[in-house]
């Protein structure tokens, strides 16, 4: 296996042609993440909850060539535990501005503390660091619960603006916080769409969650740290809009059931932005063989990565049921190839 190198994926960023893939995934299901290490961490974990030295020992068995730094910010959230003692979702409880004292703002100090530890640690062995920054308008949309948010942001305008000031404020302070760190990549998020498209009107979700992440996009290119965009769902209508907000990494690009063709994508916007996923965790990576999970990145590289531009990655985060011998073939058939 290959050791890793953060300037493969920065290099690919360049629209060069290189001899290498970048291979980049994060936060998989910590079921998997046992298989691959032999663990027993806890299910209700993420990856990027590990120490850092236990980061690195994944990411390497892994491949990758980025590690990913970020927490969870759980405000407002109502949740439960399987049997597993994995946690799911259930709805948001801050309803109205009564709910305000249910606010919590996460410790600076500690996540500050973390980073400088991940990002030393993942220097020394070649990873490049990509820092997730909170988002207010997924973190208000949870803490109020995805329908009542889609409610209130119709019927009580106001209250939606008031609690994602309040929630932007502690974000752009964390994120202010994280650039000041060698970190080279900067992630924000969106949750607002599905594989049919956006669930709000296209300028309720510019007033609700565009114009949020705008302002921390500024503050990214203004550090001259690339920005990556996780957005899930069918966003192909939406891409022009990212690419004004100056978007140089797109991700996770999901086939959204044969709606979504990334190779049409890359035709259309490829000299302006890096493409990063797609390999389906609801087709091949979930029901494919490895040889067939080999074969689709293979085409995935050849088709996309001609010119630079395109990361390897899934088209979201892997879940439980993929079998590790599916990831690993995705992991392989990357480090394996090559081209002159």
């Amino acid at each position: 296996m290959r050791e890793p190198d953060g300037r493969r994926a920065l290099g690919a960023l360049e629209h060069r042609r290189t001899e290498e893939i970048p291979f980049f995934e994060y936060d998989p299901d910590m079921k998997v993440v046992n298989a691959m290490t032999g663990k027993e961490y806890p299910l209700s974990m993420h990856a990027f909850d590990l120490p850092a030295g236990e980061a690195v020992e994944l990411n390497r068995v892994m491949g990758n060539d980025l590690l990913y730094f970020s927490h969870v910010w759980r405000v407002g959230r109502k949740e439960r535990r399987d049997a597993e003692g994995r946690i799911h979702y259930i709805d948001g409880t801050i309803k109205s501005e009564r709910d305000f004292d249910k606010l919590y703002f996460p410790d600076l100090d500690e996540i500050e503390r973390r980073l400088e530890e991940t990002v030393t640690l993942g220097h020394e062995a070649g990873f490049g660091i990509v820092y997730g920054s909170q988002s207010a308008a997924f973190t208000s949309t949870v803490a109020v619960g995805f329908e009542d948010f889609c409610f209130a942001v119709v019927d009580r305008p106001g209250f939606v603006h008031e609690i994602q000031n309040r929630l932007q404020e502690y974000a752009i302070r964390e994120l202010e916080t994280a650039l000041c760190y060698p970190i080279d990549v900067a992630k924000i998020g969106s949750g607002l769409v599905t594989k049919n498209g956006p669930m709000l009107s296209p300028a309720m979700l510019d007033e609700f969650e565009l114009r949020l992440l705008r302002e921390q996009a500024r503050m990214i290119k203004a550090k001259g740290v690339p920005l990556m965009l996780h957005i899930d769902g069918f966003i192909e209508p939406m891409i022009p809009s990212f690419i004004e907000m100056d978007v140089d990494i797109l991700n996770p690009i999901e086939p959204c059931d044969g709606r979504q063709d990334i190779y049409r994508i890359k035709n259309l916007y490829g000299k302006r932005l890096t493409l990063s996923g797609n390999i389906d965790i609801d087709g091949v990576l979930f029901h494919g063989s490895p040889e067939e999970v080999a074969a689709e990145v293979t085409e995935h590289i050849e088709r996309l990565a001609g010119d630079g531009g395109y990361w390897v990655s899934s088209s979201h985060n892997l879940h439980e049921l993929i079998p590790v011998d599916n990831f690993y073939a995705m992991r392989d058939a990357v480090h394996a190839y090559r081209r002159g």
